[in-house]
C-alpha cells in the first residue's frame, strides 16, 4: 500500500516537472519581451513524439498546455510583425492536434488564422487547408470543421466548387437540425451559383424543396430555382446574341434581333415574366427581374 502511494506520488512528481519543463520555452520572456517570438520556435523543436513521451500518457494535458500559449501569442494584434514564417505557426498548431487529435477549436481557429487576410490572418489558405483537412479527417461527425474551411474558399479563393463541396459536407454531418441541414445545402448551391454552376445548384435546391417540411423553406427554394433557371436563359440568349454578332458583324441592338436567327423560334420570358432585354456594353443578355435585385443590393 506505502509503495503504491510513493510510486504514484514519484510518477505525478515527474509529471510536474516535465510539464513545467515544457512550458519553459513558452514562459521565457513572454512577460519582457512579447516582441519576440522565439518561444514558439523553441517550443517546435520538441517533436509531438517526444511530447508523448515527456506526458506519460497526458498528452491532451500538453495539448491544453500549447493551446493556451497560443491563445496568449496568437492573440497579439501585432503577431503578424514578429512572425516571419507562417510555417512556424502551422507546426506549432499541427503539434496541438497530434497530441490531442479530437482539439476541435485547435483546427478551426488555427486554420482561420493561417487563411484569414492581412492584417488578421497569414493569407495562407494552403497551410489553413493542410489544418482543416486533418481536422475533418480525425473528427469526422463534426460539422464546424468544414463549415467554416468553405467559408475560408468561398471568400479568399476563387474554387467556388470547393466551397460548395465543404458546405455540403457540413449537411451531412448527425444531429443537424431540419433548419440548419438546409441551410447549409442552400450555401452550398449558391456557392455553385457563383462559381457558374447553375445545374448542379437547381438540383440542390430541388432536394431542399422536395424534402423540406417548413413552408418558408419551399418558398425561398422555389424562388431560387426560378432564379437559377432564368440566369441559364440568359447565359443562352447571350449564347444567341454572340451568334449573331458572329452573322452580321454587330452585336444585337434589340433582344428581337435575335429572332433572325434560325436557331430562336421564340424569345422566352424571364420568371417574373419580364422580357429580357440587351445589354451593348457587357454585350450580353439580361433579365430586368435579376438586374433590379442585383442594383438593389449594391
Amino acid at each position: 500500500m506505502a509503495n503504491n502511494f510513493f510510486n504514484n506520488s514519484y510518477l505525478i512528481l515527474l509529471l510536474i516537472v516535465s510539464l513545467i519543463f515544457i512550458s519553459i520555452p513558452f514562459q521565457k520572456n513572454i512577460d519582457k519581451e512579447r516582441s519576440k517570438f522565439i518561444t514558439i520556435k523553441e517550443t517546435i523543436r520538441l517533436s509531438p513524439k517526444v511530447l508523448k513521451v515527456m506526458s506519460l500518457g497526458y498528452d491532451e494535458i500538453v495539448a491544453d498546455i500549447y493551446w493556451f500559449r497560443a491563445l496568449q501569442y496568437f492573440g497579439n494584434r501585432d503577431i503578424q510583425k514578429k512572425i516571419k514564417k507562417p510555417e512556424v505557426v502551422y507546426k506549432y498548431f499541427d503539434i496541438i492536434t497530434e497530441l490531442d487529435p479530437k482539439f476541435v477549436n485547435a483546427y478551426r481557429f488555427g486554420g482561420m488564422f493561417l487563411s484569414d487576410p492581412l492584417p488578421l490572418g497569414f493569407n495562407r489558405l494552403d497551410l489553413g487547408t493542410l489544418l482543416y483537412d486533418k481536422g475533418r479527417k480525425h473528427n469526422p461527425d463534426n460539422f464546424r470543421i468544414p463549415l467554416e474551411q468553405g467559408f475560408q474558399y468561398y471568400f479568399y479563393s476563387d474554387d467556388k466548387n470547393k466551397s460548395a463541396e465543404l458546405f455540403m459536407e457540413a449537411s451531412e454531418k448527425p444531429g443537424l437540425t431540419e433548419n440548419r441541414k438546409s441551410s447549409f445545402k442552400g450555401m452550398s448551391a449558391s456557392a455553385l451559383r457563383d462559381g457558374g454552376n447553375n445545374d448542379l445548384a437547381i438540383i440542390i435546391w430541388e432536394d431542399i424543396y422536395n424534402n423540406s417540411t417548413s413552408e418558408a423553406r419551399k418558398k425561398f427554394a422555389l424562388l431560387n430555382i426560378k432564379e437559377l433557371n432564368t440566369r441559364k436563359l440568359e447565359n443562352t440568349l447571350t449564347e444567341f446574341a454572340n451568334l449573331y454578332e458572329k452573322v452580321y458583324g454587330n452585336f444585337p441592338s434589340d433582344i428581337n434581333d435575335l429572332l433572325i436567327l434560325n436557331e430562336v423560334k421564340k424569345l422566352p420570358k424571364d420568371h417574373e415574366d419580364q422580357d429580357f432585354y440587351i445589354d451593348q456594353e457587357n454585350k450580353s443578355v439580361k433579365s430586368p427581374t435579376l438586374n433590379k435585385q442585383l442594383l438593389t443590393s449594391i
